[in-house]
């Protein structure tokens, strides 16, 4: 009797251990596991670079179907990224994630047929594939599908079509898509032809974009245009690009496609409102937000603002000439009036403007202006590149245009002659005297960058200093530095 108790429990206790280990299997099965090697992870690898950890955190997701692992896996055989470069390899990878109807897994596909990367150039296989993307609505699939349309590669060129699916992905913020929308609209004639849409469009992308490349071909299809326009068209198109933003979620482009951008890094209340800590003066000399100043005014700025209109905007360094102390700013998305410069020379005795915003905080915020005349044709030293001045200069007038009788620019502000160090080397104070680099300076670094400006007409007539005035107060600019 002992002996089958004993059998039946030994019986019961092995078939409890049986049962716990299947459940324990089914578990295993049933409970999802924390992916230790999951796309998030991959696409945080392959942002800062690290591109063998990519591979490794996507392979085996990729491997058990992932389709976003599968597209990135391709990428890094595509371009030799952490794995030795294999288009075989991409091109199988690629396949995979756009069956899996992954958008950018079928332009990646597409591109690959377009240009022949590991498989047999077929121009109508990669508008197969383009279509496929651009029906998801996705933004890189409608550029290429625009961009086919548009040549006629692979299907019926469609000028109309192009310019629908372009706009599409135009406005949904991809940059390469604004450009060729907007040479899209450019280079056809007739009812076709936008110029002033175009000239748009190659605002917002160079306003956008901060790809290098992208940006120069938008600024050379801006000037290829802007010849054709009155000033008036040119502030409308640039008033209209001002207030463009995208249609629908702010996105991020990449190899991995149209990605939701990263939320803006919000400031801490500590640094809530920087002030400046120190300002000058400048004038704008171009519609494109071009604007020239004194190089010493900009230099060794963290962060520079340019003040017009009581707007304030951040400014970028386009070009420096420290030799000149000059220095062009530009401040993208402005419109406004600019200078014109006065081609022919100086004369000693000619009166002359200055205007600009000295002594900031102690006097008033607004534009100010003073007179003279043109005392000599150079400065100390016979420094040839400068013009010495009676009109009353203060900290703060640097980088100020300096007007003729007609407004136009003759010269920019540089400095004024150091009175106590005169008056310590001499026993006298000197009054009245004061300097501007020669405007030909600052038109010969504007030309050396590419950068256009007017030309005021030698026939302009006289004004009177309060129409001097009002027409200096226009294009001239507060520059604001913080370090």
């Amino acid at each position: 009797m002992k002996q089958n108790c004993d059998a039946v429990a030994f019986a019961e206790a092995t078939f409890a251990r049986g049962l716990r280990a299947v459940l324990t299997l089914l578990l295993l099965l049933i409970i999802p596991r924390p992916a230790l090697a999951d796309f998030e992870a991959a696409e945080a690898a392959q942002k800062r670079g690290e591109y063998s950890e990519a591979y490794r955190a996507c392979k085996s997701e990729a491997d058990a179907g992932d389709a976003q692992c599968q597209n990135l896996v391709g990428y890094l055989f595509q371009e030799g990224l952490g794995v030795p470069a294999n288009e075989t390899e991409a091109i199988r990878w690629f396949r995979l994630a756009a069956k899996r109807e992954l958008a950018i897994a079928q332009c990646h596909l597409g591109l690959a047929y377009e240009r022949g990367l590991g498989v047999a150039p077929d121009q109508a296989e990669a508008v197969r594939w383009y279509q496929k993307a651009a029906a998801q609505g996705d933004p890189i699939g409608e550029y290429f599908l625009g961009f086919a349309l548009s040549e006629g590669h692979g299907i019926t060129k469609d000028h109309a079509r192009a310019i629908e699916v372009l706009r599409h992905a135009a406005d949904r913020g991809y940059v390469p898509a604004q450009i060729a929308l907007a040479f899209e609209l450019e280079r056809y004639w007739g009812a076709a032809r936008q110029p002033v849409r175009a000239y748009m469009w190659y605002l917002i992308a160079a306003r956008t974009t901060s790809n290098q490349k992208l940006r120069a071909r938008a600024i050379e299809g801006q000037d290829r245009l802007r010849m054709e326009f009155s000033s008036q068209e040119i502030i409308a198109a640039r008033s209209a690009s001002d207030s463009w933003t995208p249609i629908g979620p702010r996105l991020e482009f990449g190899p991995l496609g149209a990605r939701p951008a990263s939320p803006p890094v919000q400031a801490s209340n500590s640094s809530a409102v920087p002030k400046p800590v120190s300002a000058g003066s400048g004038f704008f000399v171009s519609h494109d937000g071009d604007l020239i100043t004194d190089n010493h005014v900009i230099e060794g700025c963290r962060e520079l603002r340019i003040v017009r209109d009581d707007k304030s905007n951040i400014a970028h360094v386009v070009a420096t000439d420290a030799g000149a102390d000059l220095a062009v700013l530009r401040v993208p998305g402005t419109a406004g009036d600019i200078a014109s410069f006065r081609m022919d020379l100086e004369k000693p005795g000619e009166a002359v403007v200055v205007a600009g915003y000295p002594l900031q905080g102690l006097l008033t915020s607004k534009a100010s202006v003073t007179t003279g005349i043109v005392s000599a044709l150079a400065g100390p030293k016979e420094d040839k590149n400068l013009l010495q001045i009676t009109a009353p200069v203060q900290p703060g007038n640097s980088g100020g245009p300096l007007v003729d009788g007609r407004g136009a620019v003759v010269g920019v502000i540089v400095s004024k002659l150091n009175g106590l160090r005169v008056a310590r080397a001499t026993g006298l104070l000197p009054e009245n005297i004061n300097f501007a680099v020669k405007a030909d300076l600052a038109r010969a670094l504007l030309d050396k960058n590419g950068i256009k400006y007017d030309a005021s007409p030698s026939n302009f007539e006289q004004l009177t200093t309060p129409e001097i005035a009002d027409k200096v107060f226009r294009f001239t600019a507060m520059v604001q530095c913080f370090k």
